[in-house]
């Protein structure tokens, strides 16, 4: 799993990073399952878990995006190439990034709304790296998006989507009496490639949080 942290002042709250990276060269050189299910009341404290990737904690997992030869002019989307560390097996397609949130609610909370809400940011782009050769350059996240795969009829589960760019963009906010969830799918992630910048190294971090308030 990414770095996480759980708050318990005023509501459960687990955070996870995820590391993009978009690489611009000037040279020419078992599946996971779609989940959407309600688990059962619980006779212990309120629990809620958060994956995004790999299970190991203390590790922040990272996304890259290759542009070169060609694919600098052709407007064609390339699709991120998750670290040994992010990629989790077994998963389809390739590519695949493992998202897991699971919630359990106690018995002794029964016949009262409990909310799952799951949000990201991604406030501040992709920065050029001191020595890259692309100098101040920012790329905005919103030139990367992501596909969610196997999901189910249910149309509760992971949509498609882009970042937005800035914080607290809402990917779920789903309610429920007498139960918790359980939602899983695989994303894919794209870098638009359809404005050029120049080439470099450019990195930036984005910050998944669910929480039950």
């Amino acid at each position: 799993m990414l770095t996480a942290k759980l708050n318990f002042k005023r509501k459960f709250s687990m955070t996870t990073q995820l590391l993009m990276s978009v690489c611009l060269s000037a040279c020419l050189i078992k599946q996971a399952l779609a989940v959407f299910t309600y688990t059962d009341l619980v006779d212990t404290p309120r629990r809620l878990t958060l994956q995004i990737g790999s299970s190991q904690f203390g590790t922040v997992n990272t996304v890259s995006f290759n542009v070169r030869g060609e694919s600098l002019t052709n407007n064609t989307p390339i699709v991120g190439n998750p670290s040994d560390s992010a990629w989790t097996q077994p998963t389809s397609p390739a590519n695949g990034i493992l998202f897991r949130v699971t919630s359990q609610i106690p018995t002794s909370l029964a016949n009262t709304l409990q909310t799952v809400k799951f949000t990201v940011d991604s406030p501040l782009g992709l920065s050029c790296q001191n020595g890259s050769g692309c100098g101040s350059t920012i790329i905005p996240f919103n030139t990367i998006s992501w596909v969610a795969y196997q999901r189910d009829s249910s149309g509760l589960d992971m949509n498609d989507g882009v970042f937005a760019g800035g914080t607290t963009q809402t990917l779920l906010d789903l309610s429920t009496e007498n139960a918790g969830l359980k939602i899983e799918n695989t994303l894919v992630f794209y870098y638009a490639n359809d404005i050029i910048y120049p080439a470099g190294q450019y990195t930036g971090r984005v910050i998944y949080t669910a929480s039950l308030p």
